[in-house]
């Protein structure tokens, strides 16, 4: 069995160039290497690393917005793959499902189309529709956006699957290792760049990119809320993972609210660093709101940084809002908050920083949350009943070599 998966971007560790990697490379592992190609949009983040579970049939731009010539460069890229013969075509995007339903229409290639957020829930223009509602499956990465597509008018809601971020077994298991606070992890994972003044007390922990129209991420709410916190646990220190046009201002909010010496934004870091700093952190927070556009909540997809430190095993304080609802166990795992209450989320951290006890529970738990249901060996159980129905004279998926046993 073939697959094409088409990709806006692969190489970078945003939220859905993770996702389309590691669902190729489940693929990959599934149906083998040689049977999994790959055509991305853009080449952002490429350094020349060739994957080795799946294979990379190029890219058509390396600017920040497609042109006209870059989208018909991009289909025309498609078309010539589809001639070589594939059984399913996956979309990892909205925007690229027409690509997938005219590979269809010229080859009789069946195809899936995976759905992460706004760019379902906050409306999808008539072609790309019409593309969602030929699809073979359509696959929301949360039940939260399962239930968008699903009133979307003309789809059937038989050929929606939920079809959950997985994390990469490289960085799930980096995650998992024994939480060493050592100065020989530190020096390794940064490379001499300098360090956020870890040892002055608890360490809250936000990551994500801190672009324009991110202000949703509620960060500002966190930084709203340390004056509250500090009363408390003066020492504590909050530290921001990720990079944008937002940061200044959020930058500026802090020096306004007077905690600037408590909060540390480090940027845009490498895995290692980001692990390092997973393993670190006594909290992982990140009170995401939901954004209302024409009668539509919208705000976190999925979340997949909550997983990711519960992978850590850190207690996770989330949204009640959206997606990210479903990536922590209210009491169990984490906390759920009211994202735009300040007050909740001032309470919520000093629950967790004021009870050791209860934080290693919750981070214990989220640990076994997260291997039993966002890892790769769950993302590829997942894949394997739905692939059932494209296999040569149905003929079964390879069992896996490692099949129950722990990442």
């Amino acid at each position: 069995m073939r697959v094409l998966i088409l990709a806006t971007d692969i190489f970078t560790r945003g939220g859905i160039a993770r996702y389309t990697s590691t669902l190729a490379s489940s693929l990959g592992d599934l149906l083998g290497p040689e049977n999994v190609d790959v055509l991305c949009f853009w080449d952002w983040g490429n350094t020349g690393e060739t994957p080795s579970g799946f294979r990379v049939l190029g890219w058509v731009s390396s600017r920040s917005r497609a042109s006209v010539l870059s989208r018909v460069r991009f289909l025309a890229k498609a078309m010539l793959a589809g001639a070589r013969g594939y059984d399913l075509v996956i979309a990892n995007h909205v925007a690229l499902a027409p690509v997938a339903a005219l590979l269809r229409l010229a080859f009789g290639i069946p195809y899936w189309v995976a759905c992460h957020c706004i760019e379902v829930w906050w409306g999808t223009t008539r072609l790309r529709r019409s593309a969602l509602k030929h699809a073979d499956l359509i696959l929301p990465v949360s039940r939260y956006t399962a239930e968008i597509v699903e009133h979307m008018k003309g789809i059937d809601a038989a050929r929606v699957r939920v079809l959950y971020n997985a994390i990469p077994e490289k960085l799930a298991d980096a995650l998992g290792r024994d939480v060493v606070k050592g100065p020989t992890q530190a020096k390794e994972a940064w490379a001499g760049r300098p360090q956020p003044a870890w040892e002055r007390g608890p360490v809250l922990l936000s990551v994500c990119a801190l672009a324009r129209r991110n202000e949703f991420k509620g960060v500002d709410t966190v930084i709203e809320a340390l004056p509250r916190i500090l009363q408390t646990v003066p020492e504590l220190q909050y530290v921001v993972v990720g990079d944008g046009e937002i940061r200044p201002k959020l930058e500026g909010f802090a020096t306004k609210a007077g905690v600037a010496a408590n909060v540390s934004f480090v940027g845009g870091l490498s895995d290692a660093e980001l692990v390092d700093l997973y393993h670190r952190c006594d909290v992982f927070v990140l009170p995401s709101r939901g954004q209302e556009c024409g009668g539509t909540i919208g705000g976190e997809g999925f979340g997949r940084v909550y997983v990711e430190a519960a992978l850590a095993a850190k207690p996770v304080i989330g949204s009640c809002a959206g997606g990210a609802a479903e990536a922590v166990l209210h009491g169990k795992t984490g906390l759920l908050v009211n994202p735009v209450s300040v007050q909740e989320v001032a309470d919520a951290v000093l629950t967790i920083v004021s009870q050791p006890n209860l934080a290693a529970a919750m981070g214990a738990a989220g640990r076994e949350w997260a291997l039993a249901n966002f890892t790769q060996q769950a993302l590829k159980e997942s894949l394997q009943p739905l692939l059932q129905r494209y296999r040569p004279e149905n003929a079964p998926v390879h069992e896996l070599e490692h099949a129950g046993e722990p990442l």
